[in-house]
């Protein structure tokens, strides 16, 4: 693997998908080095931070993930000579674990209850304990860096769909710390006046669409890992976002299943979630293009297959 590989995924026609005259195209960002589109993101964020001197070779760099980021960190920061910590959950996926472990990065897992909230909150005490300008704390949620790197995806796609000759009418992707939605939408909102975006939360964790409908919000646990923290990040650039819908984890879960056994092509539970809503999008219209992401890998998921996280069932 080189980082020279993050990037230029294919965009694919699930031709399988179709019907009332639509089209459906996703952005194969799970084809990427360590089998998702974060590494498109941390290769921005580190490389723009070396740019203008922030960080050098032979520091500590920290971050919080659920596993796919700190995988996509780990690696990148191992070719890019960092020493690399992640701040975990309990309870992640041991296929995620082993990853960032197997680039040389350590993990440092946090409370279940607190979810992603006590992933942050201990990367920022041991930064205070290592204060000493060696340890730099990326957070990923919080540095527009994030958004900014989903610009060249946005672009890649506006490039693949004139190919095509393709002009896309809805651009579908699920919502986590909102860098790849908002970046791609900028880029896509651009291009094209007309285009809709919808932006995906779990109906479990959903802040976004409880602001925008006028409901209380509460945090639940659920099992779609990236997404629904419980938290807006700065990242998150509501005016880019046309219109919210909310899934159910387990439908997600299950239409990732069947799409896997349909296609042959091994897609993560949240792909599961972009295909859910694509599928509602295109019974409620005809003759539509939609755009969506398929963001990781399912062999990221295997010690979880049955989609169950019992250290969060009841939260």
């Amino acid at each position: 693997m080189k980082l020279d590989d993050i990037g230029n995924t294919p965009l694919l026609e699930i031709e399988r998908l179709a019907n009332n005259g639509n089209r459906i195209f996703s952005k194969c960002e799970f084809m990427n080095p360590t089998g998702s589109h974060k590494d498109r993101t941390y290769l921005n964020i580190v490389s723009a931070l070396e740019s203008k001197g922030v960080i050098k070779k032979g520091m500590t760099l920290i971050d919080c993930s659920t596993g796919n980021g700190g995988a996509a960190l780990a690696w990148i920061g191992k070719e890019k000579g960092y020493s690399i910590k992640i701040f975990m959950p309990e309870g992640m996926t041991e296929e995620r674990k082993e990853q960032i472990r197997s680039f040389g990065a350590q993990i440092i897992e946090t409370p279940k209850e607190t979810f992603l909230n006590g992933s942050v909150n201990g990367a920022k005490k041991y930064l205070e304990r290592h204060n000493d300008g060696d340890t730099y704390f990326l957070d990923q949620a919080n540095t527009l860096l994030n958004k900014e790197a989903w610009h060249a995806c946005g672009e890649e796609i506006v490039e693949a769909l004139k190919t095509k000759g393709v002009v896309p009418d809805f651009f579908i992707c699920s919502i986590g710390t909102g860098g790849t939605f908002s970046g791609i939408a900028e880029i896509l909102k651009r291009e094209y006046k007309n285009i809709t975006t919808i932006g995906i939360e779990v109906d479990r964790s959903a802040p976004l669409y409880a602001s925008r409908n006028g409901l209380d919000f509460e945090h639940h646990s659920h099992n779609l890992m990236g997404v629904g923290a419980g938290v807006l990040s700065v990242n998150t650039v509501s005016s880019l976002i046309d219109d919210v819908m909310v899934v159910d984890d387990g439908e997600s879960w299950g239409r990732m299943k069947r799409f896997i056994a349909e296609c042959d092509l091994g897609i993560g539970p949240t792909c599961g979630a972009n295909l859910v809503v694509c599928e509602q999008i295109s019974k409620l219209f005809d003759n539509k293009n939609i755009v969506t992401l398929f963001f990781d890998s399912s062999w990221k998921y295997k010690s979880r297959w049955d989609g169950l996280y019992p250290e969060y069932v009841g939260g």
